[in-house]
């Protein structure tokens, strides 16, 4: 009986917790008789399409041993489902080659040692009002304007309508020579 009684207690509780937790039916049966009907809810989930196009090398030429060196390259963002124009705001994540410590560092190697760079990103062409991004942290509420429909995430960009760009400061520069090369990778996640 003790042991009918400590199953009891340890059982219980779990019971009714777990029918607790039994999904609701939303479909309504039908009634017997000459004709019957019901209803069922359907519930369709459709994803966001999202794109970036325009990417391209951006080599930095050589340096003269004065100020920074620098690139930017004008992109194209887009997402469907959201508006005509698929406007609305996203967020970027960007992330280098990484160093020691740190995965997503934005740096430059060339085999034996690194520099490191600052990149940005601008929400419209150009880098005017640029912002520059933290490597492995998400910038939110960038909100370009494009005319990227969902006939556009299959064929391209209408319009350029970001902007990303780097900058490799002279203090970087001085410390070392070689070929410096590295990857810095920009995703575009819908908010």
């Amino acid at each position: 009986m003790q042991l009918v009684r400590h199953l009891y207690r340890k059982l219980l509780p779990g019971l009714l917790l777990f029918s607790a937790a039994q999904p609701a039916w939303g479909a309504q049966q039908g009634s017997t008789g000459a004709a019957s009907s019901g209803d069922i809810t359907i519930n369709y989930i459709q994803n966001l399409n999202t794109r970036i196009t325009g990417f391209n090398d951006m080599p930095l030429g050589t340096w003269s041993g004065v100020g920074p060196l620098t690139a930017n390259e004008n992109i194209c963002v887009g997402r469907s489902g959201v508006g005509f124009f698929g406007t609305g705001t996203y967020r970027i994540l960007a992330r280098g080659d990484g160093e020691p410590g740190d995965p997503s560092a934005f740096t430059l190697s060339n085999g034996a040692s690194r520099i490191s760079y600052n990149a940005y990103f601008n929400d419209q062409a150009g880098t005017a009002n640029r912002q520059q991004l933290t490597p492995g942290l998400q910038l939110t509420g960038q909100s370009s304007f494009g005319l990227w429909m969902i006939f556009n995430l299959l064929f391209g960009c209408a319009v350029n309508n970001a902007n990303v760009s780097i900058e490799v400061p002279a203090s970087e520069l001085a410390s070392g020579v070689g070929t410096y090369t590295g990857t810095l990778t920009i995703t575009l996640i819908p908010e």
